[in-house]
Parts: C-alpha cells; sequence; structure tokens
C-alpha cells in the first residue's frame, strides 16, 4: 500500500502544472453535447468508451463497437457471436481488446478501413467457455486482462490463463499498477504472478459493494454502490466524508474517474455525474436538470483534449470539463435570450425577453445549486432591455417603461413609448437620461428616489445606444448614423444637434455604435473603430485599435473592465485586450470561439466584476468565464476520410469502417493502398471528419484533389465533397480540418487511380497505332490506286482520245485510202482487166497458136512416112519435136503463173502448200479452172485432147479429195 502511495505521489508531482491549470470549474455548468440514440443510430445502452492513437472515440455499445469521428457514427464491428460489448481496452498498437457477453477477443483496423474481430474464445478449454458478460478488459504491460464474475482469463503469448471463483467475483479494480478483485466469499484479493493473494484482512470488504478504487494521498479509496466513499489505510476502512453523501448513498454509485487535477468524478444510477475535490467539498452536479440527457452514468473517460466522455444507460454524453467558460444554469431553466446582466447586492440579475430574472448569486458560487435558481421579477414579463444601478437603486428598462427593482416585484417609475437604458448626465448625478423608443427622457433624483420629470423636445429617434462626455451626449443609430446632442440648461430640450453619417468618414452609415472607453468617444463600425479628429471634426481610424484589432471587422461591442482591459466582439469573434506594464495590449480571441453566433444580434452585452467575473449574455442563456482556468487551444489533432465510394455502380465503397459494407472481393495489400478503379467507376464521393470533438459542429474543412484541381478549396462546413467525370490519372485527395480555435490539422490523404477506358488503353493505342499504320496505308493504298485510276483513266482517255484521233485519222486515212482504193482498185481493175486482156490475149494466142501448132503437127502426122524419104523424115521429126516443145514449154507458163499469181492473191503457192501432191500439169489446170476456162479451152492449152482434160480433172478431184458429187471448178473458184 506504501508502494501506491508513493507512486500516486509521483504522479501528482508530475502532473503538478496540469493541476494547477487544469481545474473544472465549479461556477456554472460546464457546456454539455448529448448524442442520443437517434443520432447515432445504435442501442441506447453504452457500457464503456475509449480514445485510439489517432483521437478516433470508440464506445461499448449493445450493438457491437461504435466509432465517432466527429461528423458520423458508425458500428464498426462485432463479437462472434453477435452479443453486446461491456468493456473495451486498447494496447499501443491501436488493437482493440473487447469483453462482450460469452466472447472476448480483439480487433484493428484493417487497410480498407474495415475493422476485423478474432474472438479468443477458441483458445479456451470447452470447459471453461461457460460465462457471463466481460465486463472490465485491461491492457497491462504485455498482458490484457478480462474480467467476468465467473472467471478471469489473462492473455498473454497467444495464450489464456484462467482464474475461476468458487463464489463469483464482486468487481475488478485497476489501480495504478496493482490489480485488485473483490470476491464475494475471500473478500479483498491482489492478482500477482497470475495468482490471486489475499489482502491482509480482506474479509472486511465482503458485502461493500465496491464499485471502483483509486489510490490517493492517504490511502485506497473505495468507493461503494449504496454506502457512500471510504478510505482504506493501514488495513483500516474509514467513511471518507463528502458534501455529497446524500446524493451518493441515495442514488447509487457506478462509476468513477480521477481527474488530473485531483478531482473525483462521480457516476451514479439515478442522479448523473457528481463532482467532489480531494477535500470532499461538492464542484459539480450535473444531471438531467442540468443539461445530462439521463441520470444512468455507466462509464467515464477523458479524452486527449480534457473532455470527459460520459456513456449512459441511454446515450452518450460530451462535457467540456476544460472550458474556462460554463452556463449558469439552475433547476428552473427560467431564462431565455439575455440582454443583460448585472450583480447587486450578491444577487445576479439578468434582463431576457421574458422579464427579469434573480438568484442569490453567493450561494450559487459556493456551490449551494439545489435551492438556488432563478426567480422572477413579478411586474414584468415583457423584454427587458437594460438593468443598471443608479446610486442606491437598481433600475430596470423595459417596453412598458422605467422600472425600479425592490425585492422581488418591481415598481413602475415611468410608463413611456418603451426604454432602452438610462445614463448619469455627467456633473449631475441627480439627473438620469433615458434613451426611448422616440427619443430620449429625464428623470431626477429626489429622496433618495428616482422621479420621471419630462420627455426631452426636438429629438424623436429611437435613442438606444447612449454614451456621454463632459459636454455632449453622444447617440448611435444603427440605420442612420451618429448624433451629438447638447440640452439646453433646463434639460428639457435639445439646444444643439450635429449628425455623422458615411459623408462625415465613416465606411458606412450602417451599424455604426459608439462607446465611452477612458473618456473618450470612440465608435463602432463595419471597418474597426474609429474617432473623431478634433481638428478637422472627420472621422478617422483610431490608431491604437487599429494596431490591434484592424479595420475589417464589425466592431459590435467595445467595453472595459476595472482593470482597464477592454472587451470585444468583433465580427463573429469575442476577445480582450489586456494591457502590459509597458503599455501595449495582448489579444486573446480563442477561450471565447464557442460564444460565435450565440449572441443576440444587435444586443451583445459583457458584464465584468471587479471579483474577475465576467458575463455573457446569449440567446442560449448566460455564460460564465473564469480566467484563472487555462486551457491548451493549440493541442494538434488529425483529419480522416471516413468514407470513400464509387457513386456508380451505387454506393461501391472503396474504404470505410462501417460494419460489414465493403465487398469481399476488395482488398488492398498492407503494401499498395492506392486502389485502382475502373473508368466507370469515375465518380467518387468522400466523406471526412476531424478528430476534435470541440465544437465539431464548426469545424472547417479544405480539400483539393491533386491531380484534378490546382489548389485548396475554400474553408467551409461541408464535410462531404463528389467527383464525376474524373479522367484517367494517378489521383490524391487531400482534406484538412480548422477547428474554433483556428488548430489547423494534420492532413489526410486518400490515394486512387482511374484506368483509361478500353480505348484509351496502352494496348488500345498500340492497337489506334496499327489501325492508324493501316489507315494511313490503306489511304496511300487507295491514294494510289485512285492515282493509278485516275492516270489509267487519263491514260484510257488519253488513248481514247488517240483512238477517237486515231479513228478519226484512220477515217480519214480510210477515206483517203478508200479514195487511193478506188483508185487503186480502178488502177488495179484496169491493170487487171489489161493483164487479163493481155493474158486472155496471150492466152488466146497460145491457144490460136497451139492450134495452129497442133494443126500442124495432125498434117505432119499425116504425112506417109513410108513414101517420105529419110531426109523430110527426119526433117519432118525435128518439126514435130519443136512443135512439142513449144506446146510443153515452160516459158510462156512461167509468165502465165507470175502475173496470175499476182492477180489471184498467190493462187499457186497456197494451193501447192495445201495440196503437195499436185504435179505441174496439175497446178495449170487448176490455173485455167481458176479463170473459170472449159474443157475445151484448156485442152489447147495443155497440149491435150479434151478426153485428156477430163482425165486429169478426175485425177485432180482424188488428189484434192472432193466427193463425186462436188464441183472442182466451184472450188478452185473459192480457194
Amino acid at each position: 500500500m506504501t508502494k501506491c502511495i508513493i507512486r500516486f505521489l509521483v504522479v501528482s508531482i508530475f502532473f503538478l502544472p496540469a493541476i494547477i491549470s487544469a481545474q473544472i470549474k465549479k461556477i456554472g455548468v460546464p457546456f454539455i453535447t448529448n448524442y442520443n440514440p437517434k443520432t447515432y443510430k445504435a442501442a441506447s445502452e453504452n457500457w464503456d468508451v475509449l480514445q485510439d492513437s489517432k483521437g478516433m472515440m470508440f464506445f461499448a455499445n449493445h450493438f457491437g463497437i461504435m466509432q465517432f469521428d466527429g461528423v458520423r457514427w458508425n458500428i464498426v464491428t462485432q463479437p462472434e457471436n453477435k452479443s453486446m460489448v461491456r468493456s473495451l481496452a486498447i494496447d499501443k498498437n491501436d488493437r482493440i481488446y473487447v469483453g462482450a457477453q460469452c466472447d472476448f477477443g480483439y480487433t484493428f483496423q484493417l487497410p480498407n478501413g474495415q475493422y476485423k474481430y478474432t474472438s479468443l474464445v477458441k483458445l479456451l478449454p470447452v470447459s471453461s467457455r461457460n460465462f457471463g458478460d466481460v465486463l472490465h478488459t485491461v491492457v497491462r504491460n504485455n498482458e490484457v486482462i478480462f474480467f467476468s464474475n465467473e472467471k478471469i482469463f489473462i492473455y498473454k503469448n497467444n495464450k489464456i490463463k484462467v482464474i475461476e471463483s468458487t463464489s463469483n467475483f464482486d468487481e475488478f479494480f485497476n489501480v495504478g499498477t496493482s490489480i485488485y478483485v473483490l470476491d464475494n466469499r475471500k473478500g479483498l484479493l491482489k492478482l500477482k504472478d497470475d495468482v490471486l493473494i489475499p489482502v491482509e484482512k480482506g474479509q472486511q470488504f465482503l458485502g461493500m459493494k465496491i464499485r471502483k478504487a483509486f489510490a490517493t494521498k492517504d490511502g485506497l479509496m473505495l468507493l461503494t454502490q449504496k454506502n457512500g466513499l471510504f478510505i482504506y489505510k493501514n488495513n483500516l476502512i474509514k467513511p471518507f466524508v463528502t458534501e455529497a453523501d446524500y446524493l451518493l448513498k441515495q442514488y447509487q454509485i457506478t462509476t468513477a474517474i480521477l481527474f488530473p487535477d485531483g478531482y473525483l468524478g462521480i457516476g451514479t444510477r439515478q442522479s448523473g455525474l457528481i463532482v467532489i475535490d480531494s477535500t470532499g467539498h461538492l464542484i459539480q452536479h450535473i444531471n438531467k436538470q442540468m443539461g445530462l440527457q439521463n441520470e444512468y452514468v455507466t462509464n467515464l473517460k477523458t479524452d486527449k483534449e480534457g473532455n470527459l466522455w460520459v456513456t449512459l444507460k441511454e446515450g452518450i454524453s460530451l462535457i467540456q470539463i476544460s472550458s474556462p467558460l460554463s452556463r449558469i444554469l439552475d433547476t428552473s431553466s427560467s431564462e431565455t435570450k439575455i440582454y443583460c446582466s448585472q450583480i447587486y447586492q450578491n444577487k445576479l440579475y439578468i434582463a431576457t425577453d421574458n422579464g427579469l430574472f434573480w438568484m442569490d448569486w453567493q450561494a450559487y458560487k459556493n456551490g449551494k445549486r439545489e435551492n438556488t435558481h432563478f426567480q422572477h421579477i413579478s411586474g414584468m414579463s415583457e423584454n427587458v432591455w437594460n438593468v443598471g444601478v443608479f446610486g442606491k437603486s437598481l433600475l430596470a428598462f423595459e417596453k412598458n417603461g422605467i422600472y425600479e427593482i425592490k425585492g422581488n416585484s418591481a415598481q413602475l417609475l415611468a410608463k413611456t413609448d418603451g426604454a432602452w437604458q438610462g445614463i448619469n448626465i455627467p456633473n449631475r448625478p441627480d439627473l438620469l437620461l433615458v434613451g426611448g423608443y422616440n427619443g430620449m427622457h429625464l428623470l431626477k433624483k429626489i429622496n433618495d428616489s428616482w422621479v420621471y420629470q419630462h420627455k426631452i423636445k426636438g429629438f424623436q429617434e429611437s435613442s438606444r445606444i447612449i454614451v456621454t462626455d463632459n459636454e455632449s451626449i453622444w447617440l448611435a443609430h444603427g440605420y442612420k448614423g451618429i448624433f451629438k446632442i447638447k440640452l439646453n440648461k433646463t434639460f428639457d430640450a435639445v439646444s444643439d444637434l450635429q449628425f455623422y453619417n458615411q459623408e462625415s468618414g465613416f465606411p458606412s452609415s450602417l451599424f455604426l455604435n459608439t462607446f465611452k472607453i477612458n473618456n473618450q468617444i470612440l465608435f463602432g463600425t463595419t471597418k474597426g473603430i474609429y474617432k473623431q479628429d478634433k481638428t478637422s471634426k472627420k472621422m478617422i481610424p483610431d490608431a491604437v485599435f487599429k494596431k490591434y484589432l484592424g479595420l475589417e471587422n464589425h466592431i459590435r461591442l467595445l467595453k472595459a473592465d476595472n482593470q482597464n482591459n477592454f472587451w470585444y466582439v468583433s465580427g463573429e469573434n469575442t476577445g480582450k485586450m489586456t494591457r502590459q506594464t509597458n503599455g501595449n495590449f495582448t489579444v486573446e480571441e480563442l477561450p471565447f470561439r464557442k460564444l460565435r453566433y450565440l449572441y443576440v444580434p444587435g444586443f451583445e452585452n459583457i458584464q465584468t466584476t471587479t471579483n474577475g467575473d465576467v458575463f455573457f449574455g446569449t440567446q442560449d442563456g448566460l455564460i460564465h468565464y473564469n480566467a484563472t482556468k487555462n486551457k491548451s487551444y493549440q493541442a494538434k489533432y488529425k483529419a480522416i476520410i471516413s468514407e470513400v465510394k464509387c457513386i456508380l455502380p451505387k454506393d461501391s465503397l472503396l474504404f470505410s469502417s462501417r460494419y460489414d459494407v465493403l465487398p469481399n472481393n476488395i482488398k488492398l495489400d498492407k503494401n499498395e493502398l492506392t486502389p485502382v478503379l475502373s473508368h466507370s467507376n469515375n465518380a467518387l464521393h468522400f466523406s471526412f471528419a476531424s478528430l476534435c470533438y470541440d465544437e465539431a459542429d464548426a469545424t472547417k474543412y479544405e480539400y483539393w484533389l491533386e491531380g484534378f484541381e490546382e489548389k485548396w478549396s475554400d474553408w467551409s462546413l461541408q464535410t462531404e465533397k463528389e467527383y464525376t467525370n474524373l479522367p484517367e490519372n494517378e489521383y490524391i485527395f487531400h482534406v484538412r480540418a480548422k477547428n474554433i480555435y483556428d488548430v489547423v490539422s494534420e492532413e489526410a490523404i486518400f490515394k486512387f487511380e482511374i484506368s483509361p477506358p478500353w480505348y484509351r488503353t496502352s494496348w488500345a493505342y498500340i492497337l489506334y497505332l496499327l489501325l492508324f499504320g493501316v489507315l494511313i496505308y490503306a489511304i496511300i493504298k487507295y491514294q494510289k490506286n485512285l492515282a493509278e485510276r485516275d492516270r489509267e483513266q487519263l491514260i484510257l482517255n488519253q488513248e481514247k482520245e488517240l483512238l477517237r484521233n486515231r479513228a478519226e485519222l484512220n477515217e480519214q486515212k480510210l477515206a483517203l485510202e478508200q479514195q487511193n482504193m478506188a483508185i487503186m482498185r480502178e488502177n488495179l481493175e484496169a491493170t487487171i482487166n489489161l493483164k487479163n486482156a493481155k493474158v486472155a490475149s496471150s492466152t488466146v494466142n497460145l491457144i490460136h497458136l497451139n492450134e495452129i501448132l497442133l494443126s500442124i503437127k495432125e498434117l505432119i502426122g499425116q504425112i506417109d512416112k513410108k513414101n517420105d524419104t529419110n531426109v523430110n523424115f527426119s526433117l519432118l521429126t525435128k518439126i514435130n519435136r519443136l512443135i512439142d516443145h513449144e506446146l510443153q514449154g515452160d516459158q510462156h507458163w512461167n509468165e502465165f503463173e507470175e502475173i496470175f499469181n499476182q492477180l489471184h492473191d498467190n493462187f499457186m503457192q497456197r494451193l501447192k502448200t495445201s495440196f503437195p501432191e499436185l504435179t505441174p500439169r496439175d497446178m495449170r489446170l487448176c490455173a485455167y479452172l481458176r479463170m473459170n476456162f472449159n474443157t475445151k479451152e484448156i485442152a489447147p492449152l495443155l497440149g491435150i485432147s479434151v478426153r485428156g482434160v477430163e482425165d486429169t480433172r478426175y485425177r485432180i478431184r482424188k488428189k484434192l479429195q472432193l466427193s463425186s458429187d462436188a464441183n472442182i471448178t466451184e472450188f478452185i473458184l473459192n480457194f
């Protein structure tokens, strides 16, 4: 036990800076964000909560492990038996160990975002698999301990050791480096070397129903279910009395958490969250009336930003205990829009749209809140615009007039056409100027009471904003400009009025305001703070405020506190300018970023007190600021990509942590996280978030799709982005967040690649190249063929033209030839006729000669040979021989044949070639037949008889192979 105390002191010293600077606020109720089952769409019951190294939140839900990324809720996995999850733990590698009903195991995230659950029950022997809920899961060094009422399972080196109880365990405590177990029969036990060892006098813990234990400087603090708190030290147990005992004993303790600042947060079954300090003083009691959505607290855990997560029987709540801002709430929750606040005689007054309320501020600050609540001031039930202390009186300015507050009631001082506010006239503390809806009114203090005097004449404008200097009254009209007014000596009428607007030097005539800072009149404009130049009387920017607040924002409020620091509302930001010893200022805005959009527009109000309390009146109630509580606003956090899906086919997921949504065929290797998508999947939808839970709804995002966009987008509240018709390329989607404190998160990226369509792939381009080559070749071939056809056509045309020309020429030539032929024919016919005549003449002469010779021969033949002498016979024989020679001589025939062939197309040679067996005599006969001579005419020419001609014709017929009925003369003429 001494070792535990020493460890606790060491830890306390280590966390001492955090303890000093991170105490939970006692004043007001921290901001609470509630998440109900309709929001996270899962079971209402939640039992445990943890945060991984990235900052992601996980919850043990009845439906499984539920994840929250600041924007979206998802069930990411379930035990194998689909039972409820009761406990969670996480190791340094972000492996989450899960305790469920009749099951336990672990889960881790895959590259595709999915969480894979692995049950460890299979490592148990069959005899040890019967157990109930695993209520606690603890990761310690290199082992994991799973606790159920029946058994304790120690998982180490992929083996499980089982520790069983004969009478069931009651509770399990992880205190520092020690593990304690409460056994229903043996009392308090300590787990050491995987064995339960009884603690000395551990039997005294039987029946205490201890629900949590912590090591403190005073010993081991024990929190029991119904009997309050105890301290165990030196083997003795003694009660630890607290201011909340009446709550703790009545509403049953369920869980607890020890904050770094030494405060103890206690969850109850029926009364929400109770926070006490180390001495037992009640610091906070946050129940359903204070904004917690359910009274049954099941677990408490803090995140990296110091916020407290509360799991409930119904829902989850986030309590921002690290914020210096808190809400002044009470059990009545009667206040609504707050236009002003004021502390007077230890009472806090708030002016609202439902009247004026008050509460005992001193009691509220001291933690006595059970019976402390806002009470209504009777007599006013409409808009109360302002409340202030004037002399010893508290006055309220309402829609129906001016009231003085006395006790719990309001006394009407003057019924006017509406009263905005009151202000003392300089150097006349007995006179009060009241701005009304249509001009100004005057009240005078008579016998310590304010008495209405009259309405100021000469001015009828709405007078909501009024300040004064030693000489004049400055009045701001938000839609017209600034009025500078002087009253007459009797303070019943306006003696001088000057008007200033954009023409006087203001950047605009709209939304002008006026403030009194250090006895100087300043003006709030849409472009910073202005003042009046004493020489030119023109409105110019104030140099000091220009340096710190710039000239870009609308200054809606400027107010000094009692330490001469300046509070302002500039644009959407609220800030504080703190004066340094050297006269300069430091500007602080980050603690007040939660106030964005909470003010009632045009009625921004900040109330400061001498005790350091600062109140902000908003449309969400009264908010308190404690300057002594510091919060780190520069904490690093991560942006994440929650989900990536292809729009077509519909909702085809690529990356998601949602349980069982990715198809089995989408798998990414651990070393390759770049999915390659087909071109048909070129429309993608990205969902993203930031793991900063402080005002998560106000976190802004910017994104950039590298490979498609040239630069980052503008900051916006958009948490989704869709891209369609992305061309083929390698892409990287970048996203980063900026929280309400203007801290930019670490960047999240998602790489992917879109393949080209099949018609734009490399193979397609090769095909296109080949087709292009073929096309070029075809074109060239076609052009070549076309040129060839053109050439051929040209040649053909030329040939046709040539042929036509030739034809014409031939026609001309033919005509000429025909003429020549006609002439030649005529000449030839003349020649033929001449030759025929010659031949005929020769032939006739020859025939005649031959006839004469034949006659002579016959006569000689008739000479009697016997009577003749030998000389005469010899002479006659010679004559006869000479005549035969002449008859059979070739000289005349050769001449005849030459002329005949010329006339008859070389007839003799053709006939000889066709019929080589013809003799010369046969040839001559054929020639005479060709000349159409009859037998009688041929006989003399051949020197034979007519009979001899007939015989010769017969022989020739055979040689010509003519039939008997064929006409040889006709054949010869046609040959």
